[in-house]
């Protein structure tokens, strides 16, 4: 698997994310699917569905999406989630990220984007919310 991210990381320029090994790693034994109400996230599959429906992501929609429900109602600020998403310390993340998370907001919730999992705290960052 590592060969594979690593072969993947070098083929697209990003940065994989294994979120399961990460888990392993530490001694936890991580979800295949998160579940929230009509919200299904599988890992594994990098697959998001909504209503039975699947919701397709970009590779950073997937991961900051997953970062975020692994943690339903922590607060996390926009550079800890371009630090551990992108993987780098150093760059113009903020824009990255608020423009990440309002992609995923509108496929989520097309209608109305304000309102749905991922919730802005002001001047903190964004948490998700079951």
């Amino acid at each position: 698997m590592q060969e594979l991210m690593g072969l993947l990381s070098e083929k697209t320029g990003v940065q994989a994310i294994d979120l399961l090994q990460e888990s392993e790693e530490r001694g936890i034994t991580a979800p295949q699917v998160l579940t929230f109400s009509d919200l299904e996230i599988r890992i594994k599959e990098q697959a998001v569905y909504k209503g039975g429906i699947h919701i397709p992501m970009s590779h950073y929609e997937f991961f900051t999406l997953c970062y975020l429900a692994k943690h339903p109602g922590w607060v996390f600020t926009k550079q800890q989630i371009y630090e551990d998403v992108w993987g780098e310390l150093e760059g113009n993340g903020m824009a990255a990220v608020t423009n990440i998370i309002s992609q995923i907001r509108k496929k989520l919730n097309p209608d109305d984007p304000t309102h749905g999992f991922i919730q802005t705290v002001v001047n903190s960052g964004y948490k998700f919310v079951a």
